[in-house]
């Protein structure tokens, strides 16, 4: 060998690895630091699958969110429809109604046409 530092490192491992408590020694630190590598690589993967199921989580709420605003926008707009019916029934002006229910007047003929409201002048 013609690195004399790697030589003289070869040499003492050669008459370390013959005395017993040395060898015990050295088997026994590489078990350390093999048991701390596993446990370094067991709280990476603790790490990802958390970051996964936080990941899942969110796209969940915003999905259960998203419903939740769907289903309260139908029912606000279910809520304007049958006001409008009723002050159309009453014989409403079609311009009252879109003001009262803050729908266009486009909406209000259709819901009128829809529902055979009485017709009543604009």
């Amino acid at each position: 060998m013609q690195d004399p530092v790697l030589n003289k490192a070869m040499v003492e491992w050669e008459k370390s690895s013959d005395d017993p408590k040395v060898r015990d020694e050295y088997l026994a630190r590489r078990k350390v630091v093999f048991d701390e590598l596993a446990a370094v690589s067991e709280a990476d993967l603790r790490l990802r699958e958390a970051i996964l199921l936080g990941d899942q989580k969110a796209r969940e709420a915003e999905r259960i969110g998203r419903a939740k605003g769907e289903a309260e926008g139908k029912a606000k707009t279910k809520g304007k429809t049958e006001v409008a019916k009723n002050l159309l029934d009453m014989e409403f002006e079609i311009s009252k109604v879109a003001h009262a229910t803050g729908l266009s007047e486009e909406e209000v003929k259709r819901l009128q046409a829809r529902f055979s409201c009485p017709s009543v002048l604009s």
